[in-house]
């Protein structure tokens, strides 16, 4: 599974794509199996003008299970980054939790023996 990092109008020293790169893998580790790629990105919306703008969007494409696409906004970077990941376990976990649901027997698929 490789996990690709794009900046957008934020400066990605190698200390930063590090960063990303062990909090992403932490976060979706376990479930390494489900995931063909991840890609993060991370930008500056605002530029100058300050705010809320740090935005770490998040794509994952999964085997056999709808893609997971989502944003973060933050004041800062690693506080988005953060956010994200705490954010992407959640949903891959409900995901496969639900993907992975043994299906339930209903009264009419179930053979009656008589006595």
């Amino acid at each position: 599974m490789r996990i690709d990092l794009h900046c957008d109008g934020v400066e990605a020293p190698p200390a930063l794509r590090e960063y990303v790169a062990r909090r992403m893998r932490f976060a979706i580790g376990r479930f390494r199996d489900h995931i063909q790629w991840a890609r993060v990105k991370v930008a500056d919306v605002n530029g100058p003008k300050g705010g809320t703008d740090k935005r770490c969007v998040v794509q994952l494409r999964l085997r056999n299970l709808p893609d997971v696409v989502f944003a973060i906004n933050q004041l800062e970077v690693r506080a988005a980054v953060d956010e994200a990941a705490d954010r992407v376990a959640r949903v891959l976990a409900q995901r496969v939790r639900r993907h992975q649901r043994p299906v339930r027997a209903t009264a009419a698929s179930l053979a009656v023996v008589p006595a």
